[in-house]
Parts: structure tokens; C-alpha cells; sequence
């Protein structure tokens, strides 16, 4: 009788021990001594978990990145092939971690090629550059500030693509005037500005009458067409695209009033912005009810810098 209950207390003492064991060691407990930057306890942890799951391609990447903080490159790239064999990590995040691999190994060869190869397949983390002490010793290298180049282009990219600045001619504050002499009727103010890095065009529009108007205005490359999407507070929605004609940004497609019932209230619609002498700017807009065999002229409007609302 002692004999059994000796065994069942050792049965129940090693699976406690086991559960307790896998506990420690648990994703959660893992990930904590990451955040913590407990690296050997983290190196323990994740050791643990590729070895009960091979294909757990996450804990792979963790435990390459561990071993990159432990200075153990060849270590490191031996877990950042695993980890990139699941196609689970971004490839330019796997290449990056490589490339720290190399250095610790003293392999700047290869430790260029994969910098190049993650800033061609989208790495873009300049923070991530910015704090690594790692490049410190080739950060005012040529081939370090092309690296660093690619980095910024990725983290903003229609900052450095001429397509995305087509429509910039119209970014600024203005005052809209009926005639180019700026003698006519006064229609309103616009604040057109940049936003997303330069992705987007945001147009803030305030009538005289008290009417308002947002439009988003960006170039989609899927499309190679610039697109604009306005709706204004009195329910006016106008979705059109198009692109650039002989220096002017000319955009066609349907305009309908949300109030009144669709069908014969949508109408064909076309905007042409085209930038004149002295920064000034027309925008003409014109309506079609017969599918554009003829237009009709329905706001022809001049823009003139805003002076007086530089500082807003």
C-alpha cells in the first residue's frame, strides 16, 4: 500500500513539475521577458518553445532577435533562416535581422547585401536604424547614408515619387474669386494641405454663404489615375478621377445630391484645375445631363493666395 501512494505522490510531483515547466515557458511568459529585456531568460524561453514546435516561425524570429541583444550572430542566423522558412515575418524584416546577424560576424559583405535587400523589399523602420548601436561604426560610410536614404524613401514613398506630387500646384490657403481680376464675386476660402506622408491631399472648403466642403484627393498607382472624393455638409457627393492634361488636372465622373432620389439626379461631372500666372489657380466645374454630349459651366472659380490666413 505505502509502495502505491509512494508512486502516486511521485507521478503527481513530476506533473506538477512538468506543468510547471511548460508554464515558465509559456508564449506569454516568453514574450514578457522580451519586453523586459531579460534576453537570457527570453533565450531560454524561446529556445523552449522552437523545440517543442519547430514551425513556430514567430518564436524563431523572437529568439534570432534574442540572440542579436546576446551578440551571438552566428546563433542568431542560424534562428532567422528558421524563422524565414514559414513565410510568416515580412521578408525586409527577416533580411534586416540578418544583416545584424553578419555584423556580429564580421561579415560586411554579406551584411550589405542584406541591408539592400531589405530596403528593396520595404523596410522602412528609420527608428529602428536610428537606435542601433550596431551601425555605429559605419554610419557615416557612403554605402550606410545610401542605406539610410532607401530607409526615408520607404517610410514615405509619395514623398519621392514625382506621380504623388502632380496636384501640389493646388495645396495652400486661398481666396476664391468669380473672375481672374479678383474683382468679382468673393466665393469662399479653400485649404488644401498634405497629409500621410504626402500620400494625401485634404481640401477644406468654407463658402461665403456659410456652405462647407471636404474632399481626400490622392493618386492611386493601381489605377495610374488621380481620384478625388468630395462631400459637403449640405449632402453633395462627387466621386471622379483623371490625371493630368497639358499641365492641368482634369477629373471626370458623376455627381448626385443625397436628398433627392438617385437616377436622373446623377449627373456627369468634370473638374479641371489649371494653374495660371502668379501662383493663381482656376478650377472649372461643369455638368453633363446627357452622359457628356454637352456640358454645362457650373462653378468657375479663381483661387489667389490667402495672405491674411497664412498664420490659421
Amino acid at each position: 500500500m505505502q509502495t502505491k501512494i509512494g508512486l502516486l505522490v511521485l507521478a503527481v510531483n513530476v506533473l506538477f513539475a512538468t506543468s510547471t515547466f511548460a508554464q515558465r515557458f509559456s508564449s506569454e511568459v516568453a514574450a514578457e521577458f522580451y519586453q523586459n529585456e531579460q534576453w537570457q531568460k527570453a533565450a531560454d524561453a524561446y529556445g523552449y518553445l522552437t523545440e517543442q514546435d519547430g514551425e513556430n516561425f514567430r518564436a524563431w524570429y523572437r529568439l534570432a532577435n534574442v540572440y542579436i541583444r546576446l551578440s551571438k550572430g552566428a546563433a542568431a542566423l542560424v534562428a532567422s533562416n528558421k524563422a524565414s522558412n514559414g513565410l510568416v515575418i515580412p521578408q525586409y524584416l527577416i533580411e534586416y535581422q540578418q544583416a545584424q546577424a553578419h555584423r556580429l560576424n564580421q561579415d560586411e559583405t554579406a551584411m550589405w547585401k542584406s541591408l539592400n535587400q531589405a530596403t528593396s523589399n520595404g523596410f522602412s523602420s528609420l527608428a529602428w536604424v536610428e537606435a542601433n548601436r550596431l551601425w555605429d561604426s559605419v554610419r557615416d560610410s557612403d554605402k550606410f547614408s545610401a542605406f539610410v536614404s532607401a530607409v526615408k524613401n520607404n517610410a514615405a514613398p509619395c514623398a519621392h515619387d514625382e506621380k504623388y506630387q502632380q496636384f501640389d500646384f493646388w495645396l495652400g490657403k486661398w481666396e476664391v474669386y468669380g473672375n481672374p481680376e479678383k474683382t468679382g464675386p468673393r466665393y469662399g476660402n479653400n485649404h488644401i494641405e498634405k497629409t500621410e506622408n504626402g500620400c494625401l491631399l485634404m481640401e477644406h472648403w468654407l463658402g461665403s454663404s456659410g456652405t462647407t466642403g471636404t474632399s481626400m484627393n490622392y493618386y492611386n498607382g493601381a489605377k495610374d489615375k488621380w481620384v478625388q472624393n468630395w462631400v459637403s455638409a449640405g449632402g453633395t457627393m462627387i466621386d471622379y478621377e483623371g490625371g493630368l492634361v497639358g499641365g492641368a488636372m482634369v477629373l471626370v465622373g458623376h455627381i448626385y445630391d443625397i436628398k433627392v432620389p438617385q437616377g436622373e439626379n446623377v449627373r456627369k461631372f468634370r473638374g479641371t484645375w489649371t494653374p495660371l500666372k502668379n501662383g493663381v489657380v482656376r478650377q472649372l466645374f461643369e455638368e453633363s445631363a446627357d452622359n457628356g454630349a454637352t456640358w454645362t459651366i457650373g462653378f468657375d472659380g479663381y483661387y489667389f493666395p490667402a495672405e491674411d490666413l497664412a498664420e490659421e
